[in-house]
């Protein structure tokens, strides 16, 4: 591999899912910010999906993988909108299960959360017992994770 390949793994291995909240769009970027941490993010969505200002996402996020060329982070996944419930029920969400995580802080904590869940398959199952439509570029999903009586196929 070339230094350039590596350092392009090393980054999608760093990388996790994360719930944000669309904040608009920059020319054809999308402004996404996640939830707790307040980060902001400028982000290119591969499967051309901007979605609206307000609307929650469920996505993996890469950092910019050439920073001199592009400074955006790139919406590797079709987008998952989460849709039914509340921005915040998904922070009161996170706040309950953060608590669970070893971790020496919140934002290690999130991140443990957001890349493994509480346990294996955590989050595939979500997507599968959350679904509720798609279109060609997003995927709508309902629900929150822990709460069973809000999935739509659980």
């Amino acid at each position: 591999m070339n230094p350039h390949q590596l350092e392009a793994l090393k980054k999608m291995s760093q990388s996790r899912m994360g719930i944000y909240e669309q904040r608009g769009t920059e020319g054809n970027q999308v402004r996404l910010r996640e939830l707790l941490t307040d980060r902001e993010y400028v982000c290119h969505v591969a499967s051309g999906y901007r979605g609206k200002a307000g609307e929650l996402w469920y996505v993996r996020l890469f950092p910019p993988l050439e920073p001199e060329l592009a400074t955006y982070h790139i919406v590797f996944t079709t987008p998952y909108v989460l849709i039914g419930v509340t921005k915040k029920d998904w922070i009161d969400f996170l706040r309950r299960n953060i608590v669970g995580m070893k971790a020496s802080n919140e934002t290690e904590a999130i991140h443990r959360l957001m890349k493994f869940g509480p346990r294996k398959n955590y989050w595939n199952k979500f997507v599968l017992l959350g679904y509720r439509h798609h279109q060609p570029d997003v995927i709508f999903l309902s629900g929150i994770p822990d709460l069973k009586s809000t999935l739509p196929h659980a």
